[in-house]
């Protein structure tokens, strides 16, 4: 089967599973043995953060990490339930058991699997540089009056480099209206971030750049790699995730979900695994 066959067999069994066919669930034969929170169901935490996480109506989520997990759940004959919470509450819902799993573009990082679950990784986070002025590389923004938004991998090496013309914001729409009103000269977030807002009317006029690599900043040559969050006790659930995220990344059903939100393909691209010390 190739795999453009494969991706829509397993469209077509999220879509019966979505719509509640008794039949689709009583044929269904799990990919793997795992338990979940609630029997049948897998529980999500999610925040708004597009094009990764996008909450819908009834539990529902979309986004490049939601239709990895509805895929999950179609291979293991499970409903997904989504909740909306703010984005900190994300890790901690996962910590304290009230969902099976917590999406967002979460790094995975040394400090973080002390905690916590991490899958397989996903894809690449990338910098990107947003400008009026086409700008890449990041010597260009010495001298700028710069934003970017907290959490990210380049904020301490940026700092370190632009010092106090760095301005650090909690999220990305303030950032955005500070640089249409001139307050800021440049900004830096996730490149598929930006892109996304940007077309829905964010950075009108902005050019939005991968930043070049640049050995002051390190995410600018090694992005992060994204993972799934689970819950470190469901070890069995865990390993299910990662071997569904590596089938996808070899029958090319990851790919095509990337590229469906109108990001590169080649963000899964991802290496292997790694750790962020």
């Amino acid at each position: 089967m190739t795999a453009a066959a494969t991706f829509f067999k397993r469209l077509t069994l999220v879509s019966l599973l979505l719509c509640g066919s008794a039949t689709a669930l009583a044929d269904c034969k799990p990919a793997h043995t795992f338990d979940t929170l609630e029997k049948g169901v897998l529980k999500v935490a999610t925040y708004v953060f597009p094009p990764y996480a996008i909450p819908g109506p009834d539990g529902q989520v979309g986004g490049v990490e939601g239709d990895i997990l509805k895929s999950f759940a179609a291979a293991e004959c499970l409903t997904v339930r989504a909740t909306t919470v703010d984005t900190a509450a994300v890790v901690q819902s996962v910590i304290t058991r009230r969902a099976d799993v917590g999406i967002g573009d979460w790094y995975r990082t040394a400090e973080r699997a002390k905690v916590l679950g991490l899958s397989a990784p996903t894809f690449l986070d990338v910098m990107g540089i947003i400008s009026k002025d086409n700008l890449s590389r990041i010597d260009q923004l010495e001298g700028k009056r710069v934003g970017t938004v907290q959490g990210y991998l380049w904020v301490a090496d940026l700092k370190k480099v632009l010092g106090d013309n760095l301005v650090l914001y909690p999220n990305p729409v303030a950032m955005a209206q500070d640089l249409a009103s001139g307050r800021l000269d440049v900004a830096t977030d996730s490149f598929a971030v930006a892109k996304t807002a940007q077309q829905k009317g964010a950075y009108p006029g902005a050019n939005i750049n991968v930043a070049a690599g640049d050995q002051r900043v390190k995410a600018s040559q090694q992005p992060g790699q994204a993972a799934i969050l689970f819950a470190k006790q469901n070890e069995a659930l865990g390993q299910a995730l990662s071997a569904h995220i590596q089938h996808m990344h070899q029958d090319g059903s990851l790919r095509q979900i990337v590229a469906s939100y109108g990001l590169e393909e080649k963000i899964t691209d991802v290496g292997a695994p790694r750790l962020i010390e």
